[in-house]
């Protein structure tokens, strides 16, 4: 099999890597001859040469091919991961859970076109959910996005049922490290680690909403004190938290560098300006990852977690569903926010997460000019009908009365 790549493109991303099309052949291991006739047209890419582009080029599929984020088939992540059919039934006959499906390059291609599998006699959600992770695992991609290419891939097949993850262990070492401090460092560990934690689920809150919001180097850092008398300024809400604990000593100094020697925070001490009484000296905090693996391990708290793949987060389906109900008016401009980054045919906005398809932004069907609208794709509509039940069990609290006679 080959790759087509839009016109242009190559000699494009070419460009603006700034190589030659002599060091380009070399570096991906074909001739001179073979890159020109791939930037005029006249040539095919090869996947296991198309792979080696997007490494050496550093870019995406997308970028040389022309094709939409959120389209992708099982064909497309196959060579997007530079792998030949016979390649990828090789990676997987190398996996432990691969064993008794007898994978071959025949049965990857079967797989891809749609055709049934010649051979395989099982049709379970159960098995195919095994191929389904096995397939992410070679190709490197999220189980989400392999479930979504297959949806599109083979819409005849029984919905998939992904094998359960497994919790993650609580880390020994955390738990010596939790074990090795004492009652009050406990305490300013433990207090810093849930203001932490507060902060971070309100910056989450607000990029949902659309809202502006901070780096984690800024709002990570929290006012642990000011060196003003208390009646004047007041206690921070970390005093406040600690004195809600219990913490009333002036040990604050020892502690914290106790914490900060053991690499579970850092301190920074500055100064702000405050009314009436100028630049206050100011000491800040700021968790490290290993401080939150040690709070974690020691207070019992679970590594917070999105919902399982492929399902979405309750703020996307509520998104989902207020597409849907418009139906062929679609959705105008009031859609804001990154939800739809994330939902779209496009890119996400951290440029990392490949976004799902499920939403695009056009005209209404019959006009041609005025303002576009956010309609559902034909995989949008797939993942309602696929999961519709599922979500009203995980999220009983929004609205999905009446959406199956959209879809009628």
């Amino acid at each position: 099999m080959a790759q087509s790549i839009s016109s242009h493109a190559l000699a494009r991303q070419r460009e603006f890597v700034g190589m030659s099309v002599t060091e380009l052949a070399e570096a991906v291991g074909v001739t001179s001859r073979a890159v020109r006739y791939w930037e005029a047209g006249t040539r095919t890419v090869g996947d296991r040469s198309f792979g080696r582009l997007l490494e050496v080029l550093g870019c995406d599929a997308q970028d040389l091919t022309g094709r939409e984020r959120g389209t992708e088939t099982l064909t497309d992540l196959r060579r997007a991961a530079g792998m030949s059919a016979e390649e990828s039934a090789s990676a997987l006959r190398g996996k432990r859970a691969a064993q008794g499906l007898n994978v071959s390059a025949e049965k990857i291609r079967d797989l891809e076109s749609g055709r049934q599998v010649r051979g395989w006699t099982w049709r379970s959600p159960e098995t195919l959910g095994r191929v389904v992770r096995l397939l992410a695992q070679v190709y490197g991609v999220p189980d989400r996005l392999m479930m979504d290419a297959w949806r599109r891939s083979r819409p005849q097949d029984p919905l998939p049922v992904l094998p359960a993850r497994r919790p993650r262990q609580i880390s020994t070492e955390s738990l010596v490290a939790w074990h090795g401090l004492n009652e009050r460092q406990r305490n300013y560990l433990t207090c810093i680690f849930l203001q932490d934690q507060e902060a971070e689920k309100e910056q989450r809150r607000k990029r949902h909403a659309g809202e502006v919001s901070q780096s984690a180097a800024v709002w990570r850092r929290m006012t642990m004190a000011l060196s003003a008398p208390p009646n004047i300024v007041g206690y921070t809400t970390l005093q406040e938290r600690l004195r809600r604990a219990g913490v009333h000593d002036p040990g604050a100094g020892s502690s914290m560098a106790a914490l900060e020697r053991r690499d579970l925070i850092r301190a920074y001490r500055d100064r702000v300006y405050i009314d009436g009484l100028g630049d206050v000296p100011r000491t800040r905090v700021e968790m490290t990852r290993r401080g939150r693996a040690v709070a974690r391990a020691g207070l019992g708290v679970p590594r917070e977690t999105g919902p399982p793949a492929p399902l979405l987060s309750q703020w996307l389906w509520k998104i989902m569903i207020r597409v849907a109900r418009a139906g062929e008016r679609g959705v105008d401009g009031s859609l804001a926010g990154r939800g739809p980054h994330y939902l779209a045919v496009g890119q996400s906005p951290d440029g990392h997460t490949p976004s799902r398809g499920f939403i695009v932004l056009r005209h209404p069907d019959g006009v041609t000019h005025g303002p576009y609208r956010w309609f559902l794709t034909d995989s949008g509509r797939r993942h309602i009908i696929d999961y519709l039940d599922t979500y009203r069990t995980k999220y009983p609290e929004v609205d999905t009365k009446s959406v199956e006679a959209i879809f009628r």
